[in-house]
């Protein structure tokens, strides 16, 4: 493992044969403006949900009752989100090379307050990216909820206005749900499954290819992107999840795990 990180402490390099990761420690607002352009064949992001999870929700009375301490969610309040996703987005049409795709995880359930899913496909139709799909990943088993239990979350999928939909021809049409256990590791309040994320990435983009996830948590979208062979540039706002994220990329370099 090549290793490599500035003197701020804000970006972390490392790199395992001829794949590279760069981990940024910030806004992606203010990061995302410094790549280049059509540097990138693909984004997968799982943002705040606008929901303000975990602070003073069921989640986080359950987490209190687990004597687990509570931690919100950065930008998760309803305005916080829609600026920071639709600045993410405005920044995605220029990064993004013009045959691409863009994944964006969004509102857990579907369902309210506010129909956070929907503002979140209209988003993604406008200022150059052009909405394709929304794909279901249903969990098996029933979270949490008021009347209707959360089972399922959506991802939703678009592409560069003018170019089309990135696909690898290895891969036949696949089913819009998606059907995988949440993970139990605790690493991330909303932390994905690895499974998931490779099976995106490996759909829409070919090995060696770049891909960016501007909120990435705890990284599960790098460590899936160094088992497929894909590089990976991801930003996080949040110290705790940063340093997360380096220590769980570091252990994917070291144990050399490449499918």
């Amino acid at each position: 493992m090549d290793a490599l990180t500035d003197s701020s402490g804000s970006v972390v390099r490392l790199s395992r044969g001829d794949l590279s990761v760069t981990l940024y420690l910030g806004d992606c607002l203010d990061v995302l403006p410094t790549l280049p352009d059509e540097s990138m064949e693909m984004i997968w992001t799982d943002p705040p949900y606008g929901h303000s999870n975990h602070e003073g929700d069921w989640n986080a009375r359950l987490n209190e009752h687990r004597g687990i301490e509570g931690r919100p969610i950065v930008n998760d309040e309803p305005e916080e989100m829609r600026t920071v996703v639709g600045g993410m987005l405005a920044q995605a049409a220029r990064v993004l090379r013009r045959d691409c795709c863009c994944c964006c995880c969004c509102c857990g359930g579907g369902g309210g307050p506010k129909p956070t899913f929907a503002w979140v496909a209209m988003r993604m139709d406008t200022d150059g990216l052009s909405f394709f799909h929304s794909v279901i990943w249903d969990k098996v088993n029933p979270g949490l909820g008021w009347r209707y239990r959360r089972q399922h979350e959506m991802v939703m999928v678009a592409h560069r206005t003018g170019g089309k939909l990135a696909w690898n021809d290895e891969y036949p049409a696949q089913s819009n749900v998606m059907r995988m256990s949440k993970p139990s590791d605790d690493c991330h309040p909303n932390v994905k499954p690895i499974e998931l994320v490779q099976r995106f990435i490996q759909q829409h983009t070919q090995p060696g290819a770049t891909v960016l996830d501007p909120f990435m948590g705890s990284s599960t979208t790098g460590i899936a992107c160094l088992r497929t062979g894909r590089n990976f540039i991801g930003i996080e706002k949040d110290p705790t999840h940063f340093a997360t994220a380096v220590e769980r990329i570091k252990r994917e370099v070291n144990q050399g795990v490449l499918l």
